[in-house]
């Protein structure tokens, strides 16, 4: 998927959240027409907009979904973990995976906690920092390079995932060649 299209499909799921709400009042009719208006914008797409959010899957099986609780898709890659809170942006395509959830406790509660879930997971940590509040790790395992950050802002906590396949060769590799 290009970088022009998957900024198109961002940029109407936004609009489609922005006009969703709107749209709850006006029916199905209105609902439909805002769908096909998405779908020509991006040919080959299915759109679905409901309860105040978005799904766009593309003729290749890439997923987007933006709402106030979306749902995690099918095809979340198994290998990287998931954290316990509200999703409310989600993307898998063969590049790779990015969700948002806003979750409860602090930042550093946060990090800690999918710090824990990805060595769990057997992953091993690389890069971590932090700068103007915001928590950030890297960590390597199963496949992929995860990456996150955790915030706090206007009460909430945020944490953001990102997972691209692993694809410099120094994937898990645990076979000792000396034997």
């Amino acid at each position: 998927m290009t970088m022009i299209r998957k900024r198109t499909i961002v940029g109407l799921a936004a609009a489609a959240l922005i006009l969703s709400p709107g749209l709850a009042g006006c029916g199905q009719a209105a609902e439909t027409i805002a769908e096909n208006a998405m779908e020509a914008g991006l040919s080959g797409a299915d759109v679905n907009i409901e309860d105040n959010g978005v799904t766009i899957t593309d003729e290749e099986g890439n997923q987007m979904a933006a709402g106030e609780d979306v749902a995690l898709p099918d095809n979340w890659p198994a290998e990287v973990p998931t954290y316990d809170g509200t999703l409310t942006i989600v993307t898998v395509s063969p590049d790779g995976v990015y969700a948002a959830w806003n979750v409860d406790g602090s930042a550093q509660d946060a990090a800690d906690a999918y710090g824990s879930a990805l060595e769990s997971a057997g992953y091993t940590v690389g890069t971590e920092g932090n700068a103007g509040g915001s928590i950030f790790r890297e960590y390597t395992g199963n496949g992929w390079v995860v990456t996150f950050s955790s915030a706090e802002g206007d009460g909430q906590t945020l944490l953001m995932v990102t997972g691209a396949p692993d694809e410099s060769g120094s994937m898990d590799d645990t076979t000792d060649e000396s034997s």
